[in-house]
């Protein structure tokens, strides 16, 4: 079945089948880790397929995973910002759940000397837990090709300046 994070959970599964289903998994390019991890980001189909769209969601996404992928291979992603969620819609529309993430996007245009440019609004401190959520706090708007160097600043403020303990929400 699939879930709301959009991936596919396996119900039924024998222990003695896993290693078999595996390398199945791995051989169609299924068997990627991170799943409810940073890099485990959620998109909407933004402007590839929704008329809706400003943004492309679904790109953004893209990069941001890759780019996370990369620092969690290469040299690890702290575990205090391990389990955030990132969210994004290519609209208001919030079909990307972008309202209920640690770090939520939505496409917005703005002009930039006369020409619209794709940008992302910011919402953070969302959550979904114990059967009720809160909505993030919308922040601004940030060019969508400066969004990967937004992720890695608000990470590096957070972890510098946290508390012990302190969750990022808080």
């Amino acid at each position: 079945r699939t879930t709301v994070e959009q991936n596919i959970v396996l119900r039924w599964v024998s222990a003695a089948d896993l290693p078999a289903l595996y390398a199945e998994l791995k051989r169609l390019d299924l068997a990627l880790g991170g799943a409810g991890k940073i890099e485990d980001v959620v998109a909407c189909p933004g402007t590839d397929t929704c008329k809706l769209g400003i943004a492309s969601s679904r790109g953004l996404a893209a990069v941001l995973h890759e780019s996370l992928l990369h620092k969690q291979k290469s040299k690890g992603i702290d575990p205090a910002v391990r389990d955030l969620h990132i969210k994004m819609s290519g609209c208001f529309n919030s079909c990307g759940q972008h309202h209920l993430a640690d770090i939520g996007f939505y496409g917005v245009s703005r002009k930039v000397g006369g020409t619209a440019v794709p940008h992302f609004r910011v919402l953070m401190g969302g959550e979904w837990a114990n059967n009720g959520a809160t909505y993030g706090l919308t922040l601004g708007a940030v060019p969508s090709k400066r969004i990967p160097e937004f992720i890695d600043h608000v990470l590096e403020k957070y972890l510098a300046g946290r508390q012990k303990d302190e969750r990022f929400k808080d």
